[in-house]
């Protein structure tokens, strides 16, 4: 009787772990670990009547894994190798525990295990499943982290892969640049198999598509009225029309789609989740910024160009390296302003004067980095929000006393700013040169005659050579076609609808790829674009006028 009794009580308490490990697995399966847990805590020890040790211990860590208790998971996978170092599920929970350190971020560890399996006895089937694994983690780890990896394991094709598709997406840098070049040269990377952009993976085709996304605004246009709220949009799209026609024309098929974003996010964000715009190769435009977010955020993830032909902000280019300024930035400005201030000038000392917007404080940053690079030279910044007689006066006293070894740069495009400057320059002793921007040119309380009594120099990225015979030859088709003058806005949208043409004609999709240090594009228009290690255009054309003329007198970048 006895016996009897002990092997009854042994066959219940059988029956009451087998039914608290199937439990526990279905908890399991339903995604319920927190439960699962519970259940598989007091069978995951050590007992001598327990047949589910190993399996409870498994899916306790599993369970902990995939709700996110890292640590747990581990340690559980850890106890199961040193407790049960024969069980022949081990390759398994190598794979889990090789998981779970890529989860914590602990690729260190991760990686080991992962050359541990490669190199063991086990089946094909699971090297595979860590071959992918791997993949799949490497995807989400940042450069920084795949460099690490790269000088743990220097010959490990996968790390070097993944390094350099990171790499290939980042805004231009060139340490970055030289690295990626040489990866893909020692480990023999095809480009063009990684989908990364690069000139291997630069498609020709037959015809492109460019998406012209701009605020037409289109239900508010009147057929009856002669100029429209927005006209210097239609003017800009005028010119990217026509840009397309006189391509096709040269045999170069670029069809351009044109949408209204109505400056809305949520209408562009409607707009990008059109399937036909999956077949665009460009996009021209946005202008405002909560558009500009959305095709940012899309060009990113489908690693398409996007060009702005208006903007000098360079929070427009953000961390996109998909995204482009058709003109110098705002920072370009600053620092193209202090080079010729430096090489052309050869002046040692500055008098920058600003507003406080946020806009000029880019250029002024800029250009005193710049100048006063290597301790050599000085400059002295001067904030004037109320630039009135008396700071006229003042400004005046200080050139005097500065003396010749000056120059003046004025970061600000504000009228007040402009207009006051200029006449404490003509008041002043000392003849200093002034360095500007093509602002004021539209500052109508400054004459020409005003502008050719001193030595101003102005940044100018829109001017244009009036004996271009391009640039004749396209104002007279114009006029003969629209019956009016074209404007500023539209030679804007001809030029780089014409550049983006011919570009993709010479290069194919990803054409920015094909820039080189000594090469610059030519411009129909203007004086040309180079995009060289850089998101905006780094040529900017300096003019001055004399002999009652605007001239060129530098357009290094």
């Amino acid at each position: 009787m006895l016996s009897f009794s002990v092997q009854a009580q042994t066959t219940q308490e059988g029956a009451s772990l087998r039914d608290r490990y199937e439990q526990g697995k279905r908890l399991y399966e339903q995604r319920k670990y927190e439960q699962a847990i519970e259940i598989f805590r007091p069978l995951s020890r050590q007992e001598q009547s327990n047949p589910y040790v190993e399996y409870a211990s498994y899916y306790f860590g599993l369970s902990a894994l995939k709700s996110g208790q890292y640590d747990l998971a581990k340690n559980m996978f850890l106890q199961i190798i040193s407790k049960h170092s024969k069980w022949d599920k081990l390759g398994e929970i190598n794979y889990w525990l090789a998981n779970t350190y890529f989860r914590m971020g602990d690729y260190n560890q991760a990686m080991g295990l992962v050359e541990e399996i490669k190199k063991s006895q086990l089946s094909t089937e699971l090297k595979e499943d860590v071959a992918v694994m791997k993949e799949y983690f490497l995807e989400q780890a940042t450069s920084e982290e795949l460099k690490r990896m790269l000088k743990q394991y220097p010959t490990d094709m996968m790390v070097a892969e993944q390094l350099v598709k990171n790499m290939s997406v980042m805004l231009y840098d060139a340490d970055e640049r030289l690295l990626m070049d040489s990866l893909v040269q020692a480990f023999d990377i095809d480009m063009a198999s990684l989908g990364a952009v690069s000139k291997e993976a630069s498609v020709k085709k037959e015809a492109y598509q460019v998406a012209v996304l701009l605020p037409f605004l289109h239900k508010n246009l009147s057929p009856d009225a002669r100029q429209q709220g927005n006209q210097f949009i239609l003017d800009l799209y005028k010119g990217i029309k026509m840009a397309a026609e006189d391509l096709k024309q040269e045999g170069i098929n670029v069809y351009v789609h044109a949408y209204d974003t109505e400056r809305s996010g949520e209408k562009t964000h409607e707009l990008l989740s059109r399937k036909e715009m999956e077949l665009m190769d460009v996009f021209i435009g946005p202008l405002y910024a909560d558009p500009i977010q959305e095709v940012t955020q899309y060009t990113r993830e489908h690693q398409k160009y996007m060009f702005n032909p208006l903007s000098i902000n360079p929070a427009v280019i953000g961390e996109n390296p998909f995204s482009y300024l058709m003109r110098p930035s705002l920072i370009t400005e600053g620092r193209r302003a202090a080079q010729f201030a430096i090489d052309s000038l050869g002046k040692n000392n500055a008098v920058v004067i600003t507003s406080k917007s946020g806009q000029d404080s880019m250029r002024v940053s800029s250009f005193v980095k710049a100048f006063e690079e290597g301790g050599k030279r000085n400059a002295i910044i001067l904030e004037e929000d109320n630039f009135n007689r008396e700071r006229i006066g003042e400004l005046v006293e200080m050139l005097n006393e500065l003396g010749e070894d000056n120059l003046i740069y004025v970061a600000s495009g504000k009228d007040l700013i402009i207009s006051n400057t200029v006449s404490a320059v003509v008041m002043a002793e000392h003849k200093v040169p002034v360095i500007g921007s093509e602002e004021w040119l539209e500052v109508s309380t400054i004459s020409y005659d005003q502008l050719e009594g001193f030595e101003e120099y102005l940044i100018s990225p829109s001017y244009i050579d009036p004996s271009n015979e391009k640039f004749k030859d396209f104002k007279e088709r114009y006029r003969k076609r629209f019956y009016e003058i074209p404007n500023k806005y539209t030679y804007v949208g001809y030029d780089l609808m014409a550049y983006i043409g011919n570009m993709l004609d010479r290069y194919g999709v990803y054409f920015q790829e094909f820039y080189t240090q000594k090469d610059k594009i030519n411009s129909l228009f203007y004086s040309g674009y180079d995009y060289f290690n850089a998101n905006d255009n780094q040529l900017v054309p300096i003019v001055k006028y004399e002999e009652a003329q605007l001239k060129q007198v530098d357009v290094r970048p």
